[in-house]
């Protein structure tokens, strides 16, 4: 039983690893974006998300609570697209976040939540407002 489940483990890794990577171009350069009350009542939360070539992304975001308390976090990690998905890896928990995306007409991406944190969830929308270079 105990192979059976490592294998399994193995398989379903395999899966994830395997999946052909690619990269809308639409999608790269840096974005800004915002939310209130979506994932967390009471919770605002103001982002900077980079997604570079090969994949490369930086995600730079402060989350203020009702009380005022202030988070701040950068992370590294990974991007890329499939079959009209789109995939993001946190370094900092090896969680791949999953959601359809639709590429606006003025260059920003709206999302829709399929996974997160690795729980099935398909209620979170948001977008990402491309930021202009100089």
């Amino acid at each position: 039983m105990k192979q059976l489940f490592m294998i399994s483990l193995l398989m379903i890794g395999t899966g994830i690893t395997a999946q052909k990577k690619e990269y809308d171009k639409k999608m790269m350069g840096c974005y800004k974006g915002s939310e209130h009350n979506k994932q967390i009542d009471g919770m605002s939360k103001y982002w900077i998300s980079c997604r570079l070539e090969k994949g490369k992304s930086i995600l730079m975001y402060v989350a203020i609570d009702r009380e005022g308390n202030v988070q701040q976090r950068t992370e590294n990690g990974k991007w890329w697209t499939n079959n009209g998905k789109y995939y993001e890896l946190h370094n900092v928990d090896n969680v791949t976040d999953e959601y359809t995306y639709e590429v606006l007409g003025n260059g920003d991406v709206r999302f829709q939540s399929v996974n997160i944190l690795g729980q099935k969830d398909d209620t979170y929308t948001f977008i990402d407002t491309k930021i202009e270079e100089d």
